[in-house]
């Protein structure tokens, strides 16, 4: 667990140019899709460091709970956005 900890701080890093702080494990997702198989641990991540910039992606927002659903989520995530809703339900901090 400790090496996927470091490996979400040095990808957000790469990818985002900020530094964080990992917390909890919200899940590890496995999906199948057509030419590979994801296996992906997701945490729950504070920005301790910086402002976030994209470098990889081309477009990123943030969305509260009510507005989780407006997105076209990927097959792998939807089921990681019904954990992100339900622990934000029971604790309005995170």
């Amino acid at each position: 667990m400790a090496s996927s900890k470091v490996a979400v701080v040095r990808e957000i890093k790469e990818e985002l140019d900020v530094t964080v702080a990992v917390g909890d494990l919200i899940d590890t997702i496995e999906y199948d899709y057509p030419k590979f198989h994801l296996s992906m641990d997701c945490f729950w991540c504070e920005v301790k460091e910086g402002q976030l910039k994209l470098l990889e992606a081309e477009a990123a927002k943030w969305l509260t709970k009510e507005a989780l659903d407006s997105v076209d989520w990927l097959p792998a995530d939807i089921t990681l956005i019904g954990k992100i809703k339900e622990a934000m339900e029971e604790n309005q901090n995170v």
